[in-house]
């Protein structure tokens, strides 16, 4: 590794002398240029560092000697120029395999005990009903509501009326069910049919489950396979098709519906109520039958837990247990089981670890319960109703009430209340069945020793009170809970060392080659290192992890204090210093735009008033925002001269002809994504402003959809009509872009426009990232632009220190990418990754095409300033509408790759460093109570920053820009 880093540092490297005298030739001896260029920087035995900076200048005709010696020379550096890429690249992707390496065994397979559990005593199952010998319950209905948070059936504001009815009369016990993180939807599932704690690399399958079935239970114990073999029944399935890849052959009759398609709430679930009648009429015939219902959760996705739908979904729900419990009336042998797989945090996402998102409804429902409470009750901001329980408990609940073995791997206890329904003398023999299951456990894991063991054979050798077993229960649970997944050292220590190695020669490379460049900026070399060993350093703390955007305020802030006084000479000039007060204006903007954090949320932000208490400013905003971004379409890059009829036809008139179809062109595709949004808007049951209406009512009129009064209410089929219209509007503002972006490269070419292609392509992405952005984000874009625009004007005319340039621009981007990505509403738990714009477009589900619009819908800010920080490097007159300037760097076209490699080796060092703090830190708090909650969700963050913006935006799209 060193070897190849030394590979680095020969003099070819130190080229910052050369782009001193090219900037004096180019105000001075233009058609020079690039003849300086071969004969000098070209060849790999000149050392710039160590010349004079008065440039010798080529004659204007060279010889026959000079062309052999050029000729020789571009072979030469060839040969080394690749080799410093390669180098660079070699490091980059071994960044990335350490870290992958790491993860591989920091998220290891869970290990679960093989086999089948049988009851103690295989004779006689003590979960009779003493009365009659018999299981309490012969059936089960399992409803299962994704994302029932516990509030929306157990609260004053929930609309569960009939269940309500149900815990008043006694016939439903109500609980909080507490549900392991990561709240997703597979781990979640995992845990309720089996009774074990989830494992984190769940929370990253469940993404594309519906291309792996690697992750079925059907060699793992369960309910599931303990109820069907128990005396052969049948169970059917309708509803979020998980339960179909987790247990592949296990139901008798089944229909499975995708689980991802968030946009629509209506249709997923008629496909599952549509069933009912067939398998609640009197000829049925089946033991068990779960019910899965999605949308709720697709409700909270698109419109969070206030939307105008959710109190209509929580009545649907409702109409459709009443139903379930009218068949039990007439089937006393069959229990309901009302779950929320988990909940929701305040925004309706969930994956976290909030009290939100871990507090799921749950209650076991029939008319033999006579248990009686009181619903509803009034709200808690805890969510904690009724008696609180692990989710987990549901499973030796399940089996003890329809009498089948307890499954091998669950650490569930027994819900109280349920024990309660056995007479007094029968209730020691069931928890002492339970916890023998649970022991079985963890001798498997400690073996017979230690303290747990020791209380548990004193538990077993004298008669002691239930509330005694219940203690030792739940202390085994939570201990066992804790340690359930063993860590692959032999992967963590390789990649963490392999992170290390890649570091050490990043950080040897670095200060080789800005250390050896005459006249360079040391301090500002110095503040970079120290600005990412500081940073790296956060990782060590899970409330910095916790509130990370605090740190990319801070430091944003102090990085354009420094500069300004050390690069920018910002009290030189009034207007750099007022431009400097733009700038801090924006950075203001930025950090109070959104909730960020994790340990605090507040109503007291700019989105929150823009989408919820004065919409109409927020709309006004919106359309400015469009405004500006087709401006500058139009007139900052080489768009307007690309079509421009006149340069071709020399027809006089031609290019007001011309100017007129580019303007027509960018106006409807911004109008079109406009209306794509307004519309969006609305389907999500917020109200459009009245001065909007006429537009959103047009657009649909010209779609054949007719609103008598701009609202929806319960008309499904307007929903479907309206989602087409949707889907139509996406498409085709994506169908105009992208042949907008390969007309303008097209005819650009054809008519030799040699400036402004990386501008226009800039602006036209631009646009797409408004479609995917949230609504009450979208006028964010104009804080960017403006900050681009003031960064722009302050770096201009800063280039003749090329290196000092480079550096400066990525450490400015670098603190933009990472501060708007917080200020959009992200954070570095899995509950902020936003759904609501991944199927813009999409008609049916796919991994790759979903997976790529989330990606781009919550790193729309980061990818914003990935493709700027090209245009301040390579084309700046044009972001400060000076027109094309031949002193840009875009026109120096064998400077492109140095400045690619530069720039490659300046985040490489950043996201090199940041690697090996945040492994040293989770190797180190690998015990840690916050481990799966805070550190292992911002190690998959990590990874997203690592390959898709640094490697896959930042290396590959920016070098396919620049070259296309």
């Amino acid at each position: 590794m060193f070897l190849l880093a030394g590979c680095f540092f020969n003099p070819q490297f130190r080229q910052p002398a050369l782009f001193d005298r090219m900037h004096y030739l180019h105000h001075h001896h233009h058609s020079e240029v690039y003849f300086f260029f071969c004969c000098c920087f070209l060849s790999p035995s000149n050392n710039f560092s160590r010349q004079t900076k008065t440039p010798v200048l080529p004659p204007t005709t060279p010889s026959t000697t000079t062309t052999t010696t050029i000729i020789t020379t571009k072979q030469s550096m060839y040969k080394s120029f690749a080799s410093k890429w390669v180098i660079q690249v070699s490091l980059t992707l071994l960044n990335l395999v350490g870290l992958l390496i790491f993860l591989r065994g920091f998220f290891p397979s869970k290990i679960v005990l093989p086999g089948f559990s049988t009851f103690e005593d295989a004779t006689k199952s003590p979960f009779l009903n003493p009365v009659n010998n018999k299981p309490h319950f012969n059936k089960f209905i399992l409803m299962v509501v994704d994302a029932m948070r516990s509030d929306f059936c157990f609260s004053e504001d929930s609309s569960f009326d009939f269940l309500h009815q149900l815990i008043n009369q006694g016939h439903a016990l109500p609980f909080t069910a507490y549900s392991n993180p990561p709240t997703v939807t597979l781990p979640r599932l995992k845990g309720i049919t089996t009774g074990g704690t989830p494992n984190f690399l769940d929370a990253i399958l469940n993404i594309a489950d519906d291309k792996d079935d690697s992750q079925g239970l059907f060699n793992q114990d369960s309910w599931v396979y303990q109820f069907k073999q128990s005396h052969n029944r049948s169970i059917n399935f309708f509803g979020d098709d998980t339960w179909l890849k987790l247990f592949p052959g296990e139901f008798d009759e089944f229909e499975g519906t995708t689980s991802f398609f968030v946009s629509d709430f209506t249709e997923v679930d008629n496909n599952v109520t549509r069933h009912l009648d067939q398998q609640l009429s009197s000829d049925a015939n089946w033991d068990g039958l779960i019910l899965h219902y999605l949308g709720l959760d697709h409700i909270g996705h698109k419109g969070g837990p206030g939307s105008v739908y959710m109190k209509a979904k929580q009545s649907e729900m409702d109409i459709i247990l009443q139903r379930l419990y009218k068949y039990t009336t007439k089937n006393d042998d069959t229990l309901i089981v009302l779950l929320g797989d988990h909940g929701m945090n305040e925004i309706g996402n969930h994956g976290g670890s909030s009290v939100g998102e871990t507090s799921a409804g749950l209650s076991l429902i029939s008319p033999k319960f006579s248990h009686k409470n009181t619903a509803p009750l009034p709200n808690d901001e805890e969510y904690s109703y009724y008696h609180k329980i692990n989710q987990i408990d549901l499973v030796p609940t399940l089996a003890s009430l329809l009498n089948f073995p307890i499954p091998k791997n669950s650490l569930g206890v027994v819900s109280k209340e349920i024990l309660e329904i056995w007479p007094e003398t029968n209730r020691r023999s069931i928890i002492l069945e339970n916890a023998r299951q649970i022991m079985d456990l963890y001798q498997a894991k400690h073996g017979q020793k230690g303290e747990v063991w020791e209380k548990w054979e004193d538990l077993l050798s004298s008669q002691q009170s239930l509330d005694d077993y219940y203690d030792f229960l739940y202390n085994v649970q939570q201990d066992m809970a804790s340690s359930a997944t063993d860590y692959g050292y032999k992967d963590i220590y390789a990649g963490a060392g392999i992170l290390l190695i890649t570091s050490i020669s990043v950080i040897v490379l670095f200060n080789k080659y800005f250390y050896s460049i005459p006249g360079m900026n040391i301090p500002l070399v110095i503040f970079y290192q120290l600005f990412v060993i500081l940073y790296s350093l956060h990782f060590h703390g899970s409330s910095l992890i916790e509130e990370e955007h605090q740190i990319w305020y801070f430091f944003t802030t102090a990085t354009f204090l420094f500069l300004g006084i050390t690069v920018f000479d910002v009290f030189s000039k009034f207007s750099t210093l007022f431009h400097y007060g733009l700038l801090f204006a924006c950075i203001r903007i930025l950090k109070a735009w959104n909730n960020s954090g994790q340990k605090y949320s507040s109503k007291f932000n700019i989105a929150y008033y823009l989408l919820h208490t004065n919409p109409n400013l927020m709309w006004f905003f919106i359309i400015f925002t469009y405004a500006i971004v087709a401006l500058a379409m139009y007139t900052q890059g080489g768009f307007g001269s690309t079509f421009a009829l006149s340069s071709a036809n020399n027809i006089p008139d031609a290019r007001d002809a011309g100017a007129l179809i580019s303007f027509i062109v960018v106006f409807v595709v911004t109008s079109v994504s406009f209306s794509f949004k307004l519309l969006q808007h609305f389907m999500d049951g917020n109200s459009v402003p009245k001065w909007l209406n006429w537009m959103l009512l047009w657009v649909l009129d010209s779609y054949d959809v007719h609103l008598e009064d701009a609202s929806i209410g319960d008309n499904n089929e307007l929903k479907f009509q309206l989602q087409n219209v949707s889907i139509q509007l996406s498409r085709f503002t994506v169908y105009v872009l992208l042949g907008l972006f390969v007309l303008r490269l097209i005819v650009g070419k054809f008519r030799k426009v040699k400036f402004g292609t990386l501008t226009d392509i800039t602006n036209i992405f631009t646009i797409y990232l408004l479609n995917q952005t949230r609504q009450e984000n979208i006028p964010l874009f104009l804080v960017l632009f403006l900050a681009k625009f003031v960064i722009a004007k302050i770096m201009y005319q800063k280039t003749t220190r090329i290196d000092q340039f480079i550096l400066s621009t990525s450490l400015l981007v670098l603190c933009f990418q990472n501060l708007t990505f917080f200020s959009m509403g992200n954070t570095n738990s899995l509950a902020t990754v936003d759904l609501s714009n991944a199927y813009n477009g999409v008609k049916s589900y796919d991994v790759i095409i979903v997976g790529l619009l989330t990606f781009i819908s919550n790193f729309a800010g980061p990818i914003f300033w990935s493709l700027s920080n090209l245009q301040l490097l390579f084309e700046p007159s044009l972001l400060c509408f000076k027109g094309p300037a031949t002193s840009d760097l875009i026109h120096f076209k064998g400077l492109k790759k140095s400045i690619l490699l530069i720039k490659g080796l300046i985040t490489l060092f950043f996201y090199a460093i940041s690697a090996v703090n945040l492994v040293g830190s989770c190797i180190n708090l690998r015990f840690h109570l916050f481990i799966w909650t805070v550190f292992s969700p911002k190690l998959l963050f990590f990874g997203s920053w690592v390959v898709f913006i640094n490697i896959v935006v930042d290396l590959i799209v920016a070098t396919i820009v620049l070259y296309i």
